[in-house]
């Protein structure tokens, strides 16, 4: 009766391990195959977007010369159409991605999150492009003062613009990652603070701090608290990426436990909400309130690294290390800053160059479980 027991329970054991590599090298395949479209529709998407962009071009300088830079120009047109075009991109390719069994977990946030979190990919995006449109178009300016060109000129250039970012945007929204989403933060703060500091008629902004951008008004000021707000969304976004990762590690690793996880998503949506006030109050409306948010973001950071080692006690030695590294980094700059060798400036670069960095391999350390368990499942599938 025991022998029947036990090989009864043998073979459901053996059956539930068949039906696990069966949905191991189904989930192998579908992922690939949605690889595969995704790189068909960006290049559908590129020839849709080509096609925009000639029209656009065509009847925005039918007939005449265009100048490449300052009033109606090929440089104004280039900068619409990359964030049109991009925010529409982008938003689609991220609305599709939950069909990637990879980004399986996207079908399980509600409507209206995931309605922002669409927004959140797409618009910053859009500014990302957009301003290093804005980039490109004024060191062309710089290159060649008041040059123009003809209607056929001006249209392709709008149109390999508008083609470049619909295919980029795409494949990009395609395969939102927490690593990523550090990189586009990155590069939404790069470019937004780039084209304050190209646009400010402050020559002296650098002897206070980047905080004094926000408040000179016009387009300097624009640019500087919308960067921010930006900022703000994608490290929300951040925040749900880092909660989904730490959740699929846990499944492997008992220390990673629900509260230890969602301490990490409050720090991260604290850290968006510090980026949210400081735009929204600038030093010119409150000094003081411009200052709370600004160091109470450096005060979360730095409470969350120095107490990395509790939060995340399965973390590697060398993770625990760098994060006391960066944390020391930061402290001797500001040291550097309080004796007045370094400006506020200067500080808040470095500190800047030193989170990002970290934040890089605190993505990818935390990527580990995911991407052992896509090799797990390629395995199983080979077999």
């Amino acid at each position: 009766m025991a022998r029947g027991a036990w090989t009864q329970e043998a073979r459901l054991e053996a059956a539930a391990v068949r039906v696990e590599k069966q949905l191991h090298r189904d989930g192998v395949v579908e992922a690939r195959r949605f690889a595969v479209r995704t790189e068909a529709r960006a290049i559908v998407v590129a020839a849709l977007a080509f096609g925009i962009g000639l029209a656009a071009g065509a009847l925005g300088f039918w007939g005449r010369a265009a100048l490449v830079w300052e009033g109606a120009s090929v440089g104004a047109a280039g900068i619409v159409v990359a964030a049109s075009v991009t925010l529409a991109a982008a938003s689609v390719s991220y609305r599709l991605a939950a069909r990637d069994p990879r980004q399986a977990w996207l079908k399980g946030v509600t409507r209206a999150r995931r309605a922002w979190m669409t927004a959140a990919v797409g618009v910053s995006l859009a500014a990302v492009f957009g301003m290093v449109q804005w980039v490109l178009f004024q060191a062309a300016s710089m290159i060649w003062p008041g040059a123009a060109v003809d209607t056929l000129t001006a249209t392709m250039i709008v149109a390999f613009v508008a083609g470049g970012c619909g295919y980029t945007a795409f494949a990009l929204a395609a395969h939102v990652t927490a690593t990523r989403l550090v990189l586009l933060l990155f590069a939404v703060v790069a470019t937004g603070f780039t084209v304050s500091v190209a646009t400010t008629q402050d020559d002296e902004w650098y002897r206070l701090n980047f905080s004094e951008l926000g408040g000179r008004g016009g387009i300097t000021s624009a640019v500087f608290n919308a960067t921010l707000i930006i900022a703000g969304g994608v490290t929300a976004l951040l925040a749900m990426y880092l909660l989904t990762s730490l959740q699929a590690w846990a499944r492997t690793e008992s220390r990673v436990t629900r509260t230890r996880a969602l301490i990490v998503y409050f720090v991260f949506l604290a850290l968006a909400t510090c980026f949210l006030g400081a735009a929204l109050v600038p030093v010119t409306f409150s000094q003081v309130g411009h200052n709370i948010f600004a160091i109470g973001m450096a005060i979360v950071f730095g409470a969350f690294l120095l107490g990395l080692r509790w939060v995340l006690p399965c973390l590697r030695w060398p993770m625990i290390t760098l994060a006391y590294a960066v944390a020391a980094g930061i402290f001797f700059s500001a040291s550097l800053f309080w004796i007045g060798y370094y400006t506020l400036a200067t500080h808040e670069m470095v500190c800047a160059g030193l989170v990002v960095g970290w934040l890089l391999l605190f993505t990818r350390s935390l990527a580990t479980a995911e991407r052992a368990d896509s090799a797990a499942a390629e395995t199983d599938a080979a077999a």
